[in-house]
């Protein structure tokens, strides 16, 4: 069954109107007041493919920089999709290699570790 999936689009920058029209052209969008997040549906099977559909229809559309699935899963995940330019794919590699991990499990500790710490520093009063 084909399910549709919540997904927040954070822009680099604000969308301008022109970028917004063609955007609404292509699919139903909301959007913030200043234009940096929009929210859609996408028809798919699994969230992972609904992020990779959507960032196909849009790139290039708006600027994009990260996509979010806005309901978290059964394991209480929410999916981040974001483009990495080729030194940071390097770089991640080199070091999940260096670790024994595939990049996509090390990527994802190191978004763990990073959402942990941030959680103990809101906690401490940073």
């Amino acid at each position: 069954m084909t399910a549709h999936h919540a997904i927040e689009i954070t822009l680099i920058r604000p969308a301008g109107d022109c970028e917004l029209r063609r955007a609404r052209r292509l699919m139903a969008l909301a959007s913030d007041n200043d234009h940096t997040r929009l929210l859609t549906l996408q028809r798919a099977k699994t969230p992972g493919r609904a992020l990779r559909a959507l960032r196909c229809r849009l790139d290039g559309v708006v600027p994009i920089d990260v996509l979010t699935t806005h309901f978290p899963d059964r394991q209480d995940c929410v999916l981040l999709d974001f483009a990495l330019s080729h030194t940071a794919r390097t770089a991640i590699r080199q070091a999940a290699e260096a670790c024994g991990q595939r990049p996509r499990d090390f990527l994802r500790q190191i978004v763990i570790d990073a959402v942990a710490q941030h959680k103990e520093e809101r906690v401490a009063g940073w």
